[in-house]
C-alpha cells in the first residue's frame, strides 16, 4: 500500500479507544491537524467505545493495542465495516484488523493506514 494517496473530499470518521489519556490525547491532536479526516469520539472504556462503535459507524476505530478486548474484536466482526488500527507505542508498530502489521515511524504512516 505504499504511495496509496488520499481521495480528494473524501472524509474519513475516527474514533479512538484507550485507556490511557496521553496515548488517547496524543492521537486525537495528530490527526485533528490532518485533513480528511474527522474525529468522531474518544473513549476510555470498551463498553460505551462498542456502543459508540455502533452508533457512530466510524470508519477506522484506533486502538492501543493493549485495549484489544474480545468486545471490541466482536463488534467489529459482525461486519459493521470499520476498520480497526492497533497502535502499539511499545515497539512502533501497528496491526490493521486481519493481520497486517507495519512499522508506524511517522504519523503519515498513521494517516497512510487509515486512507488505505
Amino acid at each position: 500500500m505504499e504511495g496509496c494517496d488520499h481521495p480528494v473530499g473524501v472524509m474519513k470518521r475516527v474514533l479512538i479507544l484507550s485507556s490511557h489519556p496521553l496515548f488517547g490525547r496524543g492521537v486525537e491532536s495528530l490527526l485533528c491537524r490532518e485533513t480528511g479526516l474527522e474525529i468522531v469520539g474518544w473513549e476510555t472504556e470498551v463498553d460505551k467505545a462498542v456502543e459508540h462503535i455502533r452508533e457512530l459507524q466510524p470508519d477506522v476505530v484506533i486502538i492501543d493495542s493493549g485495549d484489544l478486548a474480545p468486545e471490541v474484536l466482536g463488534i467489529l466482526r459482525e461486519g459493521v465495516g470499520t476498520k480497526v488500527i492497533g497502535l502499539n507505542l511499545q515497539d512502533s508498530t501497528m496491526c490493521i484488523y486481519r493481520g497486517e502489521q507495519r512499522v508506524v515511524k511517522r504519523i503519515e504512516d498513521l494517516v497512510e493506514a487509515i486512507f488505505c
